[in-house]
């Protein structure tokens, strides 16, 4: 098998750059705002076009992976109005879902295990225990 010269950490470490950080010129910093270690930052200077290509590619498909969540989490914003402009003032999601028709409380059942999965990941991460 043929070695790829590409190396998946700077690969990581390049799709992490905050390019638009106001502090950019000085030194790079992540997309959380830390700045890169000295180590990080060694490691960085010596990507090569290929290690860039695959972070460019990889940036592309989390943007589209981010663009298609932010179209569910409309859609699923969408449909629970719909039922909640027939409720009273007050009224929660339980109170939506019992007036749902089955198409829709289908399409309920998979835009929330969609729009909650990220959410539900970071929960699991910060309260339970290994």
């Amino acid at each position: 098998m043929p070695h790829s010269s590409v190396r998946p950490e700077v690969v990581l470490l390049i799709t992490q750059v905050d390019f638009s950080h106001p502090d950019i010129r000085t030194r790079p910093y992540h997309r959380d705002g830390r700045p890169f270690t000295r180590a990080e930052r060694d490691l960085l200077v010596t990507f090569t076009p290929e290690e860039k290509a695959a972070a460019k590619a990889q940036i592309q498909l989390e943007a589209e992976w981010q663009r298609e969540l932010d179209e569910m989490q409309d859609a699923f914003v969408d449909l629970l109005m719909k039922y909640f402009a027939k409720l009273p003032k007050g009224s929660v999601v339980d109170d939506a879902v019992a007036i749902m028709t089955d198409e829709d409380y289908a399409e309920f059942e998979r835009l929330a295990e969609i729009v909650t999965a990220e959410d539900t990941l970071e929960y699991r991460a910060l309260y339970e225990e290994n």
